[in-house]
């Protein structure tokens, strides 16, 4: 228990009572009764009535406003709850002790007699609103700055990606492309590329990093210099996919994997790809179109390997390239599981099986026109909807 000495000069240091004599500082002393809470207990909730203002001889306290905490306090001298024994209004926020805590709380109707007798207690409860507006007005302005931070952080993120993608599609005797890669956020871990090689070759990569935001879009980055870095030595399948994971499994600061596909288009009818973890690509074939047969399957050219930065052993995964023949006419899909995993406001994906239909119509349009197919009936499928996960896809068409 404090003795009243310590009372008094306890109150003589705080905001609300400093400058009052001695006197006056006595006769409140006695009506400032000493209350403790040990840790994780409730002052007062928000919502309740405002009966007395407490002030802080030692501990810690939180504010919580809407069930969030949002600043804390081990001040000494600190007043709570002075705002709604004013305005007679419930309490603005519910306040939490951290750690045991002491105060002195004094009562409404006494602290009005104590200010009647002397009005400079009412010059000190002045100046302990003021000094609560300036800390406030302090806290949402660090809150602005930090939001302004961030945003500006976010905006050159998304400049980042958007420098990623090509500024061209493929313009080759062998095959033309039409990508499309649309964020679920402002940036996202989605990408895609297009790699001119020796010998008339073109590679097209896929990649779909786990999550979306900046730290995915930064991955993402990295992932386009390991590529461009790399197809200068060995733009192979193997030493290309090795080099992926080096950079998503030693450069990445968290635990984070990443899905792709890489293939090369060779000029005598052939390509070769390696899938790690990424949805199928869809390969049609021209002959089937001739049969005019919408009900054609295509050729699903499925994952072979664990998604990039996942590994089941100690050893780095060995990788290798699979082939397949390529006709003048045949059609190749990559996507992402943004396109598939899409909802409507029903809560129905999209699927696999529509994506499969819907192409199997539209084979015998050009891949720009393709792709315009696909991105219009998801968005109709979609009803509005926004979609969860970042969107990428790539149309590439034989000749």
């Amino acid at each position: 228990m404090l003795a009243e000495e310590d009372k008094v000069q306890f109150l003589q240091n705080t905001e609300l009572f400093a400058g009052l004599p001695e006197t006056e500082l006595k006769a409140i002393s006695q009506i400032a009764n000493e209350v403790s809470y040990p840790a994780d207990s409730t002052l007062f909730e928000e919502g309740d009535e405002g009966d007395s203002l407490y002030l802080m001889v030692e501990g810690e306290v939180s504010i919580i406003k809407a069930g969030t905490e949002v600043l804390f306090y081990d001040e000494k001298g600190f007043c709570l709850g002075e705002i709604a024994l004013i305005d007679n209004k419930p309490r603005m926020a519910t306040v939490k002790t951290v750690k045991p805590t002491q105060f002195l709380r004094i009562t409404h109707d006494d602290f009005f007699h104590a200010m009647a007798r002397d009005l400079r207690i009412g010059l000190g409860l002045f100046r302990v609103l003021n000094d609560k507006i300036r800390r406030d007005l302090e806290i949402q302005m660090n809150a602005v700055r930090k939001d302004i931070a961030q945003e500006e952080s976010m905006r050159l993120a998304a400049e980042v990606q958007q420098s990623l993608l090509p500024n061209q599609e493929i313009s080759h005797p062998c095959v033309s492309t039409a990508g499309y890669c649309q964020p679920a956020n402002s940036v996202g871990g989605d990408y895609y590329d297009y790699l001119a090689l020796s010998e008339n070759r073109v590679a097209i990569f896929i990649g779909d990093v786990m999550g979306h935001g900046y730290h995915s879009a930064m991955v993402a980055a990295m992932t386009k210099s390991g590529l461009q870095t790399q197809i200068r030595f060995d733009a192979s399948v193997p030493e290309v996919m090795k080099v992926i994971t080096r950079v998503t499994e030693e450069d990445s600061q968290a635990f984070i994997y990443m899905t792709c596909c890489y293939l090369i288009i060779h000029p005598d009818n052939r390509f070769e790809y390696a899938n790690a973890g990424h949805p199928q690509m869809l390969l049609y074939r021209a002959e089937s179109e001739a049969d005019n047969s919408e009900d054609e399957e295509p050729l699903e050219l499925e994952s072979s390997f664990l998604p990039v930065g996942i590994s089941l052993f100690e050893t780095q995964e060995k990788y290798y390239s699979t082939e397949m023949a390529w006709h003048p006419g045949d059609l190749l899909v990559l996507y992402s599981d943004g396109i598939t995993e899409a909802f409507n406001p029903n809560l129905e994906m999209y699927g696999l099986e529509r994506l499969k239909a819907l192409i199997s119509k539209k084979r015998h349009l050009s891949a720009e026109e393709i792709k315009t197919e696909i991105l219009s009936d998801l968005q109709a499928y979609q009803q509005g909807e926004s979609a969860n996960d970042d969107i990428t896809l790539v149309v590439a068409k034989f000749m």
